[in-house]
């Protein structure tokens, strides 16, 4: 959780090297960005997905709340509230970003690996309550 915690405040930044290094680097994994678009799969398509999304911040810092998770043998999942202030699209101005996420993390050789992120902003319940 640490080095996730330390790669996704740099993806914040503009700097996703760190956190594409916690990827499942496989065929299947699959990615439902924060910034909207097509779910992408498998690894190549992931991994430009990833460099494009972390090219649209600069300058930000990024803080969570865990909500739930769970670990297993060979698998585990994290669902979060993401919360990212930072320079999003290129614009002169700071803005606050809210992401509901749900990461879903498999045992490989090497290590636990990213296998699945959806995050979204509807962080608001509509209609309204």
């Amino acid at each position: 959780m640490r080095r996730l915690e330390a790669a996704e405040e740099e993806f914040a930044r503009g700097h996703p090297a760190d956190f594409k290094a916690l990827w499942s680097h496989a065929d299947d994994v699959t990615l439902s960005g924060g910034l909207g678009g097509v779910i992408e799969l498998g690894w190549a398509k992931v991994s430009e997905r990833l460099d494009w999304a972390s090219s649209n911040y600069a300058d930000g810092v990024r803080s969570r709340q865990e909500f739930s998770g769970l670990v297993d043998a060979d698998f585990a999942y994290l669902v979060q509230k993401e919360i990212i202030e930072a320079r999003i699209g290129g614009r002169p101005e700071r803005a606050k970003q809210e992401l509901r996420v749900t990461m879903v993390f498999r045992r490989n050789r090497d290590g636990w690996r990213i296998v699945h992120r959806h995050a979204d902003s509807q962080t608001e319940a509509w209609p309204p309550r």
